[in-house]
């Protein structure tokens, strides 16, 4: 078990997003069905007949104005129209064209969400985060991501060939970034361990007394120095009663070992030096007798480190993957425009722009 807490620039881990403006829809549910006292602000029609009312556009303003503090002039209300003509005719689109999505990339798209939120968190909670946020139920959460994951396959499908045109960062732009960023590529304190482990997931009380009871007897025998830690890792391997090995680096303010092993036991092995072998320490999990190998403090990183001690990946590595993600950003936002432009002139679109004043 390995916890990684670097702090480095983060690179943009799709190319799949729609512009700005359609990704804060993205949290609206399925569009209202018009109904007979609603106005229409746009009828729009590729392949059938929608309906765009104003309640629907009213209910989107609103939720963006709580996003961003603020009313909507008239202006920004014709872009939300805008977008959700624009969400219209790519679903449609994409309808005509058999665009499908698998349910494995659905589920991939909703643990990126899930892991966006910075902390581990269990089914239920992310559930329940979602329906507060989005107002929507699971079911329609997950309709509304494979929708949404549809249509970007339908833009991507169309711009697969530009992808292949991107070219490869130069030296120097690698460097500006670095340059322009270097506070961001750090290493925070961390430290290397070898653990003598006895868990204590799922025993009875007897079995938990007994485990803590040969704990703490072997941290008296290495401490009297009637035996070694090392000698008791290379026992470890015949020993059911406990487990032997390298933890790997324990990272301060790495959340995810947080979460999982305890403020105390991370303080603590974080504050020992190294070569120095623990009494018992308990975490979430078990108990630990902890023999620090390898400590680190803090530091800036050059443009030629690994991002973390073992690691091959490296600053420049990072910085290219970064720059060519950009790159493959612009070129997806450019599809969208022009497939938009194509789809709008195809389309019939009827727009009510008095409905747009409330």
């Amino acid at each position: 078990m390995v916890g990684y807490g670097v702090r480095i620039m983060r690179e943009k881990n799709t190319i799949i997003r729609l512009a700005a403006l359609m990704s804060l829809l993205a949290a609206v549910g399925p569009g209202l069905v018009a109904q007979v006292l609603d106005r229409p602000v746009a009828i729009v029609r590729l392949t059938e007949t929608v309906n765009i009312g104003q309640r629907e556009i009213r209910q989107q303003v609103a939720i963006l104005e709580q996003q961003m503090g603020r009313t909507l002039t008239a202006r920004h209300r014709e872009e939300v129209l805008e977008a959700q003509i624009g969400d219209v005719l790519l679903q449609q689109a994409a309808e005509r064209a058999n665009t499908r999505v698998s349910a494995q990339e659905v589920d991939q798209a909703i643990n990126i969400q899930r892991q966006q939120l910075g902390q581990p968190v269990s089914d239920a909670d992310f559930r329940r985060i979602v329906e507060e946020e989005t107002g929507l139920t699971w079911e329609q959460y997950r309709q509304e991501i494979t929708k949404r994951l549809i249509q970007e396959r339908f833009i991507l499908d169309r711009a697969e060939g530009r992808f292949g045109e991107i070219e490869e960062p130069t030296t120097r732009e690698i460097r500006q970034v670095y340059e322009e960023n270097a506070q961001q590529f750090t290493n925070p304190a961390m430290a290397r361990f070898e653990h003598l482990f006895f868990d204590l997931r799922n025993r009875t009380e007897v079995q938990e007394q007994e485990l803590r009871r040969r704990a703490h007897q072997l941290a008296r025998d290495i401490q009297r120095n009637t035996t070694t830690f090392q000698q008791l890792m290379r026992a470890s391997l015949d020993d059911p009663g406990y487990a032997g090995g390298d933890f790997g680096y324990l990272i301060r303010g790495d959340r995810t070992a947080l979460e999982r092993l305890g403020r105390s036991f991370v303080e603590t092995v974080l504050d020992m030096e190294e070569g120095n072998v623990s009494g018992v320490i308990e975490s979430n999990v078990g108990l630990h007798i902890v023999h620090i190998t390898d400590r680190r403090s803090p530091r800036m990183l050059q443009i030629g480190d690994p991002l973390l001690p073992g690691e091959n990946v490296t600053v420049r590595d990072q910085i290219r993957s970064y720059i060519i993600s950009q790159r493959q950003q612009e070129i997806f936002q450019q599809s969208v425009e022009t497939v938009l432009r194509e789809l709008r002139d195809e389309a019939e679109i009827t727009r009510f722009p008095q409905n747009l004043d409330w």
